[in-house]
């Protein structure tokens, strides 16, 4: 009769403590979302910076194709090496638009994996967090069956669910 009431007090306990962790999970899936709205906002704005910084050195590109052939008609006319300088100037100027570009795209890549272990961290303090009230009620309950509580679990009708989707 005794183990009874203490599974009866346990499978309480246990239910007092899932429904006192339900606001956190709520809370924690706003931070999630406005996470996951954030990164998105996040790599779009990287991407807007990376497409702006491409068409600016398209751009420059541009001109530097434009520069240069304008160089090599004047080249013609006087046969200086003078212009050749300011074509490897710019081609430098272009390859360091492109690397720069690059270093955007591996900032955007830098921030995703944040976020992912942020999201890895999250699910890790969940799972332990049941463990340690599986622990607790199994060491309360030596005879009880705990194989149906989990964190992702509620109570409708008298029987233990799991969450719907």
């Amino acid at each position: 009769m005794e183990s009874i009431w203490w599974a009866e007090w346990a499978s309480l306990r246990a239910a007092t403590i899932m429904k006192s962790i339900e606001p956190r999970l709520t809370v924690a899936d706003q931070w999630e979302s406005r996470s996951v709205k954030l990164n998105g906002d996040l790599k779009a704005l990287n991407l807007q910076k990376v497409e702006a910084k491409k068409e600016k050195a398209k751009a420059e590109r541009a001109k530097a194709l434009e520069k240069e052939k304008n160089l090599k008609v004047e080249r013609r006319k006087d046969r200086e090496a003078e212009p050749d300088r300011e074509i490897q100037g710019l081609r430098k100027l272009a390859s360091d638009e492109k690397a720069c570009a690059d270093k955007a795209e591996v900032s955007l890549s830098e921030s995703e994996r944040g976020r992912e272990e942020l999201i890895r961290m999250a699910q890790d303090s969940v799972f332990a967090t049941e463990r340690a009230l599986k622990a607790q009620i199994s060491l309360l309950l030596l005879d009880f069956d705990i194989t149906q509580l989990g964190a992702f679990k509620v109570i409708v009708d008298g029987k233990i669910v799991d969450l719907p989707e």
